[in-house]
């Protein structure tokens, strides 16, 4: 994937109404007033889009269309639909999929599979994601079966022609030498790692991330002392909520478990991590995210400012246990520790939880023994901190 250069922001917006104390778009489509809201305002913008830039007749276009009106079994909506007219069966067609969020709406791997079960659903050719600030485009390749990124839409005429130019699949970084971290962690800094996480840690915490971020090495699939590795997922760009509320965005390493019989999706990242409004302040946490079929979120913040210690060049991961459970606040430390010594006791050091220890004098490998352990038990943790969460919350 990768962000096109489509200027949606700059898009002029439509006439602004005031209606029962609210604030109103005069839509240039369904000739009505709608509320303004964050989303809408990017909706509009990218009407304006369509209808300046790339010429779509406004008869082509249809907004927030249900999928039951193309004979489809869902309660999906299409914010923007451009179709095309084929005159052999006398009827319109779809022909693009358009997905719009509000500016503050990462478009991560949930928001484009949405786009693409539309586009798969009603046969469109071309899909499109935006939420103002970044677009993505696509079209759909009949040979592979898969969509490829392109440029941009073209304009209508040359949208009903098939036309497009596609992207060239562009090469990875190459991985920053062991000797080279310490004057290029900022690269990931204010995105990935918190500004005001001390230089001592972020040099280890790029080697853990950029370990994290490269495919080379695969987290090898087998059974471990709590769960199973099914497989190595790779990264996903993803959204997460935690228990205690926020949204954390970004890439994640992912991988797919059996844990209990079940199959779960835990993935791990870095954040910033801040109470304050100041990003200058913001500190670094290492995140374990849990997918099931009713929600996503973080089932392990570690604040890396607080709870990693060095020693020369070994790196100890340690965690205090404090744990937020939903609305009920937070869960006592000695609850979760009892649970932990019943399934995982090695990790019990005094009041604190120990993670495993690193040595950073080499590039980190997620196949490397001590690599591995140390990923094993951050993921065992957060699987066992939310049980812990479902028992204080009476669901076992």
């Amino acid at each position: 994937m990768k962000d096109l250069e489509v200027s949606i922001s700059t898009q002029p917006l439509p006439p602004v109404f005031e209606r029962q104390g609210r604030r109103c778009y005069l839509d240039p489509v369904r000739k009505k007033l709608i509320y303004i809201t964050p989303e809408e305002t990017v909706r509009q913008q990218v009407l304006s889009f369509l209808m300046k830039r790339l010429k779509v007749p406004v008869k082509m276009i249809r907004e927030e269309e249900p999928l039951v009106h193309y004979g489809i079994e869902s309660r999906g909506r299409a914010d923007l639909l451009i179709d095309k007219y084929d005159p052999e069966k006398n009827e319109l067609h779809p022909l693009c999929v358009i997905e719009c969020k509000a500016r503050h709406i990462m478009l991560d791997e949930n928001v484009h599979r949405q786009m693409i079960g539309y586009c798969d659903a009603l046969g469109c050719d071309y899909g499109m994601v935006t939420n103002g600030e970044e677009t993505f485009c696509y079209h759909f390749n009949q040979e592979t079966n898969e969509y490829d990124s392109i440029e941009n839409l073209p304009d209508y005429f040359n949208l009903i022609k098939g036309e497009y130019v596609k992207i060239p699949d562009e090469a990875p970084l190459p991985r920053l030498r062991h000797d080279e971290i310490e004057k290029n962690w900022d690269a990931y800094l204010g995105a990935d790692m918190g500004e005001g996480t001390p230089k001592a840690l972020l040099v280890p915490l790029t080697n853990l991330w950029e370990c994290l971020l490269y495919s080379e090495h695969l987290f090898p699939p087998k059974q471990y002392s709590l769960f199973r590795v099914i497989s190595d997922m790779g990264v996903r760009m993803l959204s997460y909520g935690n228990a205690g509320g926020g949204l954390f965005q970004g890439a994640y390493r992912s991988f797919m478990i059996e844990y209990k019989g079940n199959a779960e999706i835990v993935s791990m990242g870095l954040s910033p991590y801040s109470r304050h409004d100041s990003p200058k302040k913001a500190k670094t946490a290492i995140c374990v995210a849990i997918d099931n079929e009713k929600e996503t979120h973080h089932a392990l913040q570690l604040v890396a400012d607080d709870n990693i210690q060095i020693v020369g060049n070994r790196i100890d991961f340690y965690h205090h246990g404090r744990i937020a459970v939903g609305n009920k606040g937070s869960g006592k430390v000695e609850g979760l520790r009892a649970f932990i010594a019943g399934t995982a006791p090695a990790m019990i050091d005094g009041k604190r939880f120990y993670l495993g220890s690193l040595v950073d004098d080499h590039l980190w490998n997620l196949d490397e023994p001590d690599v591995m352990k140390v990923i094993e038990n951050f993921i065992s943790y957060g699987l066992i901190r939310d049980e812990f969460r479902a028992y204080v919350k009476g669901r076992i």
